[in-house]
């Protein structure tokens, strides 16, 4: 019942991110479906994989771009044309490929400088774009994401 009323009267937003909640691990980088071959450097993906990101209720502790003191989350649901900040050039068979399934892809937009977003596969596995590469988080098994008696607010894009 407590846990009932404090989801009930905890902001929006907090409430919102709770899925992507916790601690993750930047656990490879590849390059991304609409990078030239040629175009992304190994130097950032080698200093960003194996670093920890956690997804706090009001920040991201993490590796630069990552962090970020005052976060505005927005979760959303993201057709797989809107992955990426529209990267993807073929848009569904990319988004397959990656992994996603469905028409909306659970999206966290962080509201931070770095207007990094964060889009979810499943509950273990998140996704975000970088300088022509697309990083993979893992959550660890044994970091589940807080429940709470509401779901998450998704609003779909368009």
């Amino acid at each position: 019942m407590l846990v009932g009323l404090l989801a009930a009267i905890a902001p929006p937003a907090a409430r919102a991110q709770e899925a992507f909640a916790g601690s993750w691990r930047i656990s490879k980088a590849d390059r991304a479906p609409w990078a030239d071959a040629a175009a992304s450097s190994d130097v950032e993906a080698r200093a960003l994989t194996g670093k920890t990101v956690k997804i706090l209720p009001n920040r991201i502790e993490g590796p630069k771009p990552l962090g970020c003191g005052k976060a505005k989350y927005q979760v959303k649901g993201y057709p797989p044309d809107m992955l990426f900040q529209g990267g993807l050039t073929a848009p569904d068979k990319q988004a397959a490929a990656l992994g996603f399934k469905g028409a909306s892809i659970t999206t966290l937009e962080t509201g931070c400088a770095s207007e990094i977003d964060f889009h979810m596969v499943d509950a273990d596995t998140v996704l975000f774009g970088l300088n022509d590469r697309v990083y993979t988080l893992t959550r660890s098994k044994a970091q589940q994401p807080p429940r709470s008696s509401s779901s998450p607010r998704v609003t779909n894009q368009r």
